[in-house]
């Protein structure tokens, strides 16, 4: 008698899976960078124009993800964005709409440039608007020079959320080394490392008043409790886990002396029906990139890509501008 119950729950919790908060407005960087600096851009203001335009050509044509070209994407896409297109040309391929994830106008306003003499390099440029009002970061990493940048991420900004000004195109802006905590209340290493455990663990975790609050900490607590408390009422289970991509973390210095820092993150979430449960009918999206319309257990990974604005001194660090979404899906 109880069965379907646990179908029912092993359902909503894979719809839940796909939520995620909207995004918000963000402004131009304008300001100038500190006098002095004498290391040099990553690359000049008008090279990063034509290379950031050049690099998202291949994205700014995807009309139809499940026509992509994954073999040409390759040529100019890379981590966690190339991650999540193969995933939505692999959602479209089985005649489902993708997710939204990511800049949906790749038009750059302004650019950030660090300066830097070691490889690899990276960086930023500020989208215009898309139709759905949210300003992005578009992220490009070149790791040598002989390899052209390739688009990385293209995280959006935030509810309520605002870019920290860092130095003009032509000025730059200077590097954060990982480790490197100078005026700031934990190195960006340490930012990324801990806001993972405050996703994984909310107000529970020994970091969580280190971060200011911000939707898409919000969003995830209240769907993985949601999705817990279904599961384990029906006698699932759920657990997850979630680690740094490879060379996970960009960091250069504000204009008030804090720091931006982007992050790169791989979330893995497993969620098991109760022992001799009937299969649960999965989300489209996660049906197609599972291979299979039902499921009893399910492992989703997702590739999440956030953005933090790092007071100088002392304070809280923001989240300012998140990407994330499916890239595979096991199921039994």
């Amino acid at each position: 008698m109880r069965r379907p119950a646990r179908t029912t729950a092993l359902t909503a919790v894979c719809a839940a899976l796909l939520a995620l908060p909207a995004c918000a407005q963000l402004p131009a960087v304008q300001a100038p960078a500190a006098a002095g600096e004498r290391v040099p851009l990553v690359v000049q203001p008008a090279q990063a124009a034509r290379t950031a335009e050049a690099a998202t050509a291949p994205l700014q044509a995807l009309a139809d993800p499940a026509a992509t070209d994954l073999e040409a994407l390759e040529q100019r896409v890379g981590g966690p964005e190339l991650a999540l297109r193969r995933a939505a040309a692999t959602v479209a391929a089985a005649g489902v709409t993708p997710p939204a994830s990511g800049a949906d106008d790749l038009d750059a306003m302004s650019s950030v440039l660090p300066r830097q003499e070691a490889w690899p390099h990276w960086f930023l440029t500020v989208t215009e608007p898309g139709e759905d009002t949210k300003p992005s970061l578009v992220v490009l990493r070149s790791p040598s020079a002989r390899e052209p940048y390739r688009v990385w991420a293209t995280p959006s900004l935030l509810p309520g959320a605002s870019l920290p000004t860092t130095g003009a195109p032509a000025e730059g802006a200077a590097v954060v080394a990982d480790d490197e905590d100078t005026n700031l209340p934990m190195s960006p290493a340490a930012v990324a490392e801990r806001y993972a455990d405050v996703l994984l663990e909310g107000d529970a975790s020994e970091f969580a008043g280190q971060f200011a609050a911000d939707a898409y900490r919000q969003g995830v607590l209240a769907s993985v409790q949601e999705q817990r408390s279904a599961l384990e009422a029906a006698g699932g289970s759920l657990t997850q886990e979630r680690t740094l991509l490879e060379d996970p973390v960009l960091a250069v210095r504000t204009r008030d002396g804090g720091a931006l820092v982007v992050a790169g993150y791989r979330w893995t979430t497993t969620l098991r029906g109760p022992a001799g449960g009937v299969p649960g009918q999965l989300d489209p999206v996660l049906a197609a990139l599972a291979g299979r319309e039902s499921a009893t257990d399910l492992t989703v990974v997702r590739e999440e890509v956030v953005v933090f604005a790092v007071p100088p001194g002392q304070g809280q660090v923001a989240a300012v501008a998140v990407q994330s979404g499916p890239v595979s899906v096991e199921a039994s």
